[in-house]
């Protein structure tokens, strides 16, 4: 997941990491209220794989109807959650938003959390990035992407529109 606002300064990288797994409600919960904090630049949530189908075995190919495979609203986008959330990535402006992520954090989640900075994010294209989104012209070697923001945040073979969703702020209104 993607929010729309751009960092000035190098970005502080923050990793939620719950004592347990997240349900979809509060993952929606967790997620809205780090959307609230003014800084935060983007957010990814990583977990446990829920899949549609049964890739092995005699089952195969039959429909799994898992309970937390649910649609959640985030800001002004929903998505269908494909994992259990076992832990949230999170980049922002500058410490006074690392506080209130924090401090976001602690109001949702019942049960404890390490909350760790560090690099977890890829802030420079890689050599899947060019071959997902490619240069923008014989002469300019940058990444043709509109918004860098997207780097490393999506597998190469996934469809971009089922994988993250960009979330509008009040400048884009």
């Amino acid at each position: 997941m993607v929010q729309a606002k751009i960092a000035k300064n190098k970005p502080i990288q923050i990793r939620i990491f719950p004592a347990r797994l997240l349900q979809p409600e509060t993952v929606e919960k967790t997620l809205n209220e780090i959307d609230h904090v003014k800084g935060v630049i983007r957010m990814l949530i990583n977990g446990k794989s829920l899949p549609k189908k049964v890739m092995c075995g005699p089952g195969t190919g039959t429909d799994v109807n898992h309970p937390e495979r649910k649609i959640i609203h985030v800001g002004d986008c929903a998505f269908e959650l494909h994992i259990m959330v076992g832990e949230i990535l999170v980049e922002v402006d500058d410490e006074r938003a690392m506080d209130s992520v924090k401090k976001a954090c602690e109001r949702v989640l019942p049960f404890s959390f390490e909350f760790k900075q560090g690099n977890y994010m890829k802030r420079k294209p890689t050599l899947t990035d060019y071959g997902k989104y490619g240069f923008k012209s014989k002469t300019d070697e940058r990444i043709n992407v509109e918004d860098e923001r997207l780097l490393g945040l999506i597998d190469p073979n996934a469809k971009a529109e089922d994988t993250f969703c960009m979330i509008s702020t009040e400048q884009e209104k």
